[in-house]
């Protein structure tokens, strides 16, 4: 059972605006503490609507984004040729389907000064081998970003049936989301009521440009699901030469930057 990551993502990118994808760099910048990559080299692990690669493509960087999922490479080659058409040729941005758990594949990457891996490797059924091959794509100095969900213990189980649920039959699914969204719209209208902000806008502020309807979609379907405590993944990292240099708990995902020794 797999959800269909990239089926969703297409969808999204029909809703992408130039504000979107100023979030998204915003967010890129501060996790790079630098206002360009030009010169650098950028992974996109599980590149998914590949927002993240065009706007570290976008801050000068040279990409390869690749993913399991065809749609989500398609998506990505998609917005490459909407917004970097040069690139398609793949000089500066490389598109191409890939798994994280394939070591020839990820060793005919080379290493990169950043490897950005937001919200994939727990995805994969295989977290823990997942994250050690995000890793070695980290060059000397280099940094990776990665977000887990976080180990929340009844939290995690209950959404852990969720999922499997979701997937499970196209009623079931129907059955969910007529309960979860109301609920989310909600929440996500009370917060855009208290800053003063529209709907859409408060929820893409606080999610990297993201929409708040496609990623519910990805949060109700996101199967396989892992949870991960921060002690055990910052150990994890450490004990293959990774410094964390930043970390960011927030809801169900907790955020870290490292940096290679």
């Amino acid at each position: 059972m797999r959800f269909q990551f990239g089926r969703n993502w297409r969808r999204y990118i029909d809703t992408l605006t130039s504000e979107t994808i100023a979030i998204a760099e915003r967010s890129l910048r501060e996790v790079c503490g630098s206002d360009t990559l030009a010169g650098s080299t950028f992974i996109d692990v599980g590149c998914g609507s590949g927002l993240f690669s065009l706007a570290a493509r976008r801050m000068g960087a040279r990409v390869v984004s690749f993913d399991y999922d065809s749609d989500s490479v398609a998506c990505t080659r998609q917005l490459r040729a909407r917004y970097a058409p040069r690139d398609t040729d793949d000089a500066g941005w490389k598109v191409m389907r890939g798994d994280v758990l394939d070591g020839p594949f990820v060793a005919s990457l080379g290493r990169a000064d950043v490897v950005y891996a937001f919200g994939v490797l727990h995805h994969t059924g295989a977290l823990w081998a997942a994250l050690d091959a995000a890793i070695s794509l980290v060059k000397a100095g280099g940094i990776l970003h990665v977000a887990l969900y976080k180990e929340r213990g009844f939290h995690s189980r209950f959404w852990l049936k969720v999922k499997r649920a979701f997937n499970s039959s196209r009623w079931a699914a129907a059955s969910i989301a007529a309960v979860y969204f109301p609920w989310k719209a909600a929440v996500t209208c009370l917060r855009s009521i208290e800053r003063r902000e529209n709907l859409f806008a408060s929820h893409a502020k606080d999610n990297r440009g993201m929409h708040w309807f496609y990623d519910g979609i990805d949060w109700l379907g996101g199967y396989p699901f892992e949870v991960s405590a921060a002690d055990d993944v910052i150990r994890f990292c450490r004990e293959r030469g990774l410094s964390a240099v930043a970390f960011e708990s927030n809801g169900s995902m907790n955020s870290y930057t490292l940096r290679r020794n």
